[in-house]
């Protein structure tokens, strides 16, 4: 079965589809930009009201990596790819 290149809009990287209508989430938002490795989730903690950016109640931070100092906290979400057109 011939499979379909899709290229993450973030990283760059390639990931192959069985179909046009098929998605997957890249990786790439849980990877620390400073060391390389795996950045864990990271808990709020106070209540979400306190992450109102604009009166947009959304937590900003997703992921941490605390393998050095100072921290790291990733703030990029997941991203869909989709086949390319």
């Amino acid at each position: 079965m011939k499979t379909m290149d899709a290229k993450c809009p973030k990283c760059g990287r390639t990931h192959h589809l069985k179909s046009k209508s098929d998605m997957v989430v890249c990786d790439c938002w849980r990877i620390c930009p400073v060391c390389g490795a795996e950045m864990t989730p990271h808990p709020p903690d106070t209540a979400p009201k306190t992450y109102a950016l604009d009166g947009i109640r959304e937590l900003q931070v997703l992921v941490a990596c605390t393998r050095h100092f100072p921290p790291f906290y990733g703030v990029q979400k997941p991203v869909e790819v989709v086949a390319d057109a």
